[in-house]
């Protein structure tokens, strides 16, 4: 079982951006973009998103796909994320924010690896080697391009760690963190 005030710290947190850095580097360096379906599908109603918000609007309705649909209803939006909608009310949607928030997901999933598998007590060395090889494995770079399963993979090893905290310490704060992740 996990301390209860073990945080990440700072040092761990910038081991695995260097390490995002270096393993994605023609992504991180913007070498290359992401492509396919990232641009194709994911992109648009996102970058619809941004640009409504900041004409003012609620993007609700986007009439730029087939003759219009309610953006809430399309799945590849990411209408319900709040990642999308500090993204898009804030800095827009551009093809290197779009590149950064890919990359976020992918380092929100090996911290949450990290401190999924501090439940068990394992060395720091070996969690540290899980979170790596959880943000590097073949699954995200596989699927790089799938924006919903980018971010449903970055916040499983969250979603598991606040269960098995409710499961041993069933409390009103452990059942709220649990309800929002």
């Amino acid at each position: 079982m996990q301390k209860k005030s073990e945080k990440i710290s700072l040092k761990t947190i910038l081991f695995f951006v260097a390490v995002l850095i270096i393993a994605f580097l023609p992504i991180s360096s913007f070498l290359f973009f992401l492509k396919n379906d990232a641009f194709n599908n994911y992109f648009p109603p996102k970058f619809f998103m941004s640009e409504s918000i900041h004409a003012g609007y609620l993007p609700l309705w986007n009439p730029y796909i087939n003759f219009g649909i309610p953006q809430y209803g399309d799945m590849s939006s990411g209408y319900w994320s709040p990642v999308t909608w500090l993204t898009a009310s804030t800095i827009g949607y551009n093809a290197y924010t779009f590149t950064i928030e890919a990359l976020f997901y992918i380092l929100l999933g090996g911290l949450g690896m990290y401190k999924l598998t501090g439940v068990w007590q394992l060395d720091k060395n070996i969690r540290l080697i899980a979170g790596v090889a959880f943000m590097c494995c073949g699954y995200n770079i596989g699927h790089l391009q799938h924006f919903n399963w980018l971010s449903g993979t970055a916040f499983l090893p969250w979603c598991l760690w606040s269960y098995i905290l409710l499961l041993e310490h069933f409390s009103l704060r452990n059942v709220i963190k649990t309800a929002i992740l």
